[in-house]
């Protein structure tokens, strides 16, 4: 196992846990909570493409991004979007349901690994792995996408009555 696979994977690990947490604690939907997702897939997509990737791999990340924003946008309307009438502030919560997509998505990485094998094709690890965090932020860009959209009806339609930062919520 060579030191991008380890990279890659604790990167996977650090990306699925950090959306986890996200998902099981009440949080407010804020402005930057909405833009987070936009600037970590271009920032990892900048640090892929440094890499001087190979078509195939290019490819595998492609397909894993698009494949992770449709499972975002159709899994986004398992998290719970709601406007606080007390304090007018806008909140969301993903919980078990959505752990369960995340899962679904490394389940579905094993799967095609395993299919590869399977049908005698070269595998290359990196590409996989690199497919497979796509998939994940994808999902969160997806995800928040949908997110955005009920959030935003209920904030009026305007993104500046979001908060701009977070607001310690209840559990």
């Amino acid at each position: 196992m060579n030191s991008n696979v380890i990279v890659t994977a604790l990167l996977a690990v650090v990306i699925v846990v950090f959306i986890f947490v996200r998902q099981i604690i009440q949080l407010p939907v804020t402005q930057r909570s909405l833009l987070m997702p936009l600037i970590l897939s271009v920032a990892l997509g900048g640090v892929f493409l440094v890499g001087h990737p190979a078509p195939e791999g290019i490819v595998a990340v492609i397909i894993g991004a698009v494949l992770g924003v449709g499972t975002g946008l159709v899994s986004g309307q398992l998290i719970r979007v709601w406007r606080d009438e007390a304090t007018g502030i806008v909140f969301q919560r993903g919980g078990w349901r959505y752990l369960i997509v995340l899962i679904a998505l490394l389940l579905a990485r094993v799967l095609i690994r395993f299919l590869f094998i399977r049908s005698g094709s070269a595998v290359d690890e990196t590409a996989l792995n690199a497919a497979l965090i796509a998939a994940l932020v994808g999902n969160f860009l997806g995800r928040d996408i949908r997110i955005a959209l009920r959030a935003l009806s209920l904030a009026g339609g305007s993104f500046a009555k979001l908060s701009s930062r977070s607001i310690t919520s209840e559990r």
